[in-house]
């Protein structure tokens, strides 16, 4: 199937967590959600969360995948893992499309139907802000999202690529906390929860929270991502760049006896 795995993909992942956290779990973010926000919600989460994801771990061991190039031929080593994220941003744009697409049809050419609520759950609602799908002149951020994204995982990517040539084990371990980390990442449960149980100290030092936060501000209801975030996580991704790729170039010139 090729190029149409980037349509793909997201949307088997969509269907999966779809079933088990809306229909089996019930969970919304708000108690007059209808399943079909809580899905673009999702999807949403998950576009960017594949696009990190796959990005790192496949930097993670591209050194060791061509050691043929880095040890034979004088190759600028550095360019594997800007291929690799360049790679996902342009499949994390095709899901960004799939869900624009999915609002503009939810909120304009099939609004959903009202979500019916007990007097118990409608007194909770009342006091829930009313969200509305759609997305307007906001899109202009999302360029500056992607880059400050790209920037971010390229740094991560420059780490996780050298650190895995002195730690082999590095590469079994970042699948491990991947998972752990998607999981601490409020993308298929309401970040209240975590708050409720008194762990809002986990978004508080998670930038991939703060990211997809801010994309979802945009995609689906059409807002502007709040400034003090966005600076947040441009001041991380930079730093995550300057550390993770002076930490790869001090490294290059032993690659070839690592490898």
């Amino acid at each position: 199937m090729g190029f149409f795995w980037s349509v793909v993909f997201p949307l088997l992942n969509l269907i999966i967590y779809m079933f088990v956290f809306s229909f089996v779990l019930k969970l919304k973010w708000t108690m007059n959600q209808p399943d079909q926000e809580v899905a673009l919600f999702m999807l949403a989460g998950i576009v960017v969360w594949q696009a990190f994801s796959e990005s790192v771990s496949r930097m993670t061991n591209t050194l060791v995948e061509n050691q043929n190039l880095i040890q034979k031929v004088v190759f600028p080593s550095e360019v594997l893992p800007v291929y690799l994220t360049i790679s996902s941003v342009i499949n994390m744009s095709i899901g960004i499309a799939i869900a624009l697409a999915g609002v503009a049809f939810f909120a304009w050419i099939n609004p959903p139907a009202p979500v019916v609520l007990t007097p118990e759950q409608a007194a909770v609602a009342a006091t829930e802000p009313v969200r509305v799908l759609g997305f307007g002149f906001s899109l202009v951020c999302v360029p500056l999202l992607i880059a400050l994204q790209a920037v971010f995982m390229l740094g991560f990517g420059y780490f996780m690529a050298a650190l895995n040539l002195l730690l082999r084990d590095v590469y079994h371990l970042i699948g491990v906390a991947l998972t752990v980390w998607m999981f601490m990442t409020p993308i298929f449960y309401p970040a209240g929860e975590v708050q409720k149980a008194g762990l809002g100290w986990v978004l508080k030092v998670n930038p991939m929270y703060w990211l997809i936060d801010s994309y979802r501000r945009v995609l689906i209801y059409g807002e502007w991502p709040m400034i003090p975030v966005v600076a947040a996580f441009a001041l991380v991704a930079l730093i995550v760049f300057l550390l993770g790729s002076t930490f790869f170039l001090r490294q290059k010139p032993r690659f070839p006896d690592l490898l």
